[in-house]
């Protein structure tokens, strides 16, 4: 049926070429005076069952709803208006565009069901294309941290970090694999309760536990709080001390071989969603090369330090004159070793030599020359009898004989000596050469610090250095009855906001202090030295310290 007003029907056939659906009201009466098929349906009803009856009669589902206040607005005359919601009846999701035209409201409706749906879908794969950035943001930021770091505590901070900032866990912890002990050892950051550390420390493999359960299975195991008492009934006051409401258990495998374990725990009933359970197991395996990386640096770090304190640990020479100390103080990174070394011994005809020296580097390859260096040199000490800079030339030709990489060192060779007529008139002297060492510091007994400057050669192993015999030059100075002579490499000296020569003025005023210490305390007055002199990290530092006491 069309409304009986003329000028109205071509409008309305152009809605219907236009629309879905037409509903036209009377908008005096707020009758329905004409409906199509499709109008009626929206509403779940066939033209019959509306036209001719009051809106509120149909529709009494409109009552109240954003789609009558819409009709109302177009029966005010505001012009057109549309409106875009579930049809009162069916909820069927429609727009629906409405105009007063004279004495009618016209509607136009269009089914928008599948616009919303494929747009729901744009939406989700916007959204699964957001967590996937986020993710990957997240696990390159991982990638990124892991790969600084360089022990087992490193790694665990991270993962630590990790699992607060991204998974929002209450407590996390990295554990290792101690085959040899049959336990998981567990190196927490924090105390999770009053003694909780100590009963998370060291789980036995074979025991019971989410954890080792995770590690036998080789699968990560995700457990609520009561499952964890059902399961676990023997482990419950564990549970209840770190108020566990949930908690991960994601094995770190290598090789087909568990090395580690990553532990988070939530509390207030906290789980995880899918996507964070697939992206906590890609960060384990991030984890697992850091983790393997980390242990095989502190193998061969323990390794070369067991090399190191072998050489360095020896007993120092104790002649009847003389007091002799030593210290070895490494780097700050922990899991650094290198190259210096001090050395002393009893030459077969009576002096005392003292070397001190620095090959380049400090790793494991820097430890292995710095062995090879100290044995050559003494070999070639006892050898023959000959001043500290022949010594030298000899050591460099050994030096070139080795082949492979090639060792660069700085080296200080001191001879204490003293003639029949030296010892009648109480003079000891110290003969030495150096290669590319800092000074040696003579301190008086009474305070005085005195730099023993003299021109040094070049370091060892430089191309070509050692292909002339008597390049070297030996140097003299007398040390008196009281004083300290105190050698030491670089690492004591060297800053970065600072040059060479201030560094060794540095280490002058704080050497006076060597003075006031008996012999027999020498090595108690080096450690004080180094507390106040030795700079924060960077550089291993080795100090040899002789004390010329009075002769009987």
């Amino acid at each position: 049926m069309e409304p009986a007003v003329g000028g109205e029907a071509p409008l309305l056939r152009a809605l219907q070429e236009v629309s879905d659906g037409i509903v036209v009201l009377d908008a005096e009466h707020w009758r329905v005076v004409h409906a199509d098929a499709a109008g009626a349906a929206a509403h779940g009803l066939r033209p019959a069952d509306v036209l001719g009856r009051p809106l509120t009669e149909v529709l009494p589902a409109a009552a109240g709803s954003e789609f009558l206040r819409l009709l109302e607005r177009a029966r005010a005359g505001d012009g057109r208006v549309e409106w875009t919601g579930p049809a009162p009846g069916t909820g069927l999701p429609v727009q629906v565009r409405a105009r007063r035209l004279d004495g009618h409201v016209l509607c136009a409706y269009r089914d928008v069901s599948r616009e919303q749906a494929l747009q729901r879908e744009r939406d989700q794969l916007t959204r699964s294309l957001h967590e996937t950035v986020e993710r990957t943001s997240r696990l390159l930021a991982l990638s990124e941290a892991l790969t600084a770091t360089t022990t087992v505590t490193d790694v665990a901070r991270v993962v630590v970090d990790t699992a607060r900032s991204v998974f929002g866990a209450a407590h996390a912890a990295l554990s290792v694999v101690d085959a040899e002990r049959g336990v998981l050892r567990t190196p927490f950051l924090e105390e999770l309760v009053h003694g909780g550390v100590q009963q998370w420390e060291d789980l036995p493999l074979d025991g019971p536990g989410p954890g080792t359960a995770a590690l036998r299975e080789q699968r990560p195991r995700f457990e609520d709080g009561d499952a964890l008492r059902e399961g676990y009934p023997e482990l419950a006051a564990r549970w209840e001390a770190a108020d566990v409401s949930y908690l991960a258990t994601v094995p770190l495998v290598a090789a087909g071989h568990g090395v580690g374990l990553v532990t988070l725990v939530w509390s207030g009933g906290h789980r995880l969603r899918p996507e964070h359970r697939t992206l906590l197991e890609a960060s384990a395996s991030y984890a697992t090369q850091a983790l393997q990386r980390a242990l095989l640096l502190a193998e061969r770090t323990e390794v070369a330090r067991t090399l190191q304190r072998a050489m360095l640990t020896a007993e120092l020479p104790q002649p009847d004159d003389l007091h002799l100390a030593a210290r070895y103080l490494p780097a700050r990174a922990g899991a650094q070793v290198g190259g210096d070394w001090y050395d002393a011994l009893l030459l077969p005809g009576g002096a005392t030599l003292l070397v001190i020296g620095d090959v380049a580097g400090h790793d494991v390859v820097a430890a292995a020359a710095m062995g090879q260096l100290r044995i050559a040199l003494r070999a070639l000490a006892v050898d023959r009898d000959e001043t500290p800079a022949r010594l030298l030339e000899r050591l460099e030709a050994v030096v070139a004989s080795l082949g492979g990489d090639p060792i660069l060192a700085s080296c200080l060779v001191g001879r204490v000596e003293q003639t029949a007529a030296d010892r009648a008139a109480g003079r000891r002297v110290l003969r030495w050469a150096w290669a590319g060492h800092p000074p040696p510091l003579l301190v008086h007994a009474d305070g005085r610090v005195d730099v023993l400057r003299a021109e040094a050669d070049v370091l060892l192993g430089v191309p070509g250095a050692g292909e002339s015999l008597g390049r070297r030059s030996d140097h003299r100075a007398e040390m008196p009855t009281g004083s300290t002579l105190l050698l030491y490499t670089d690492g004591l000296v060297e800053r970065r906001d600072a040059d060479l020569d201030t560094g060794v003025e540095r280490l002058r005023t704080a050497a006076a202090a060597l003075a006031e210490a008996p012999g027999g305390a020498l090595g108690e007055a080096l450690d004080r030295l180094l507390a106040e002199a030795a700079p924060t990290g960077g550089d291993d530092v080795a100090v040899l310290a002789v004390r010329f006491g009075a002769q009987g």
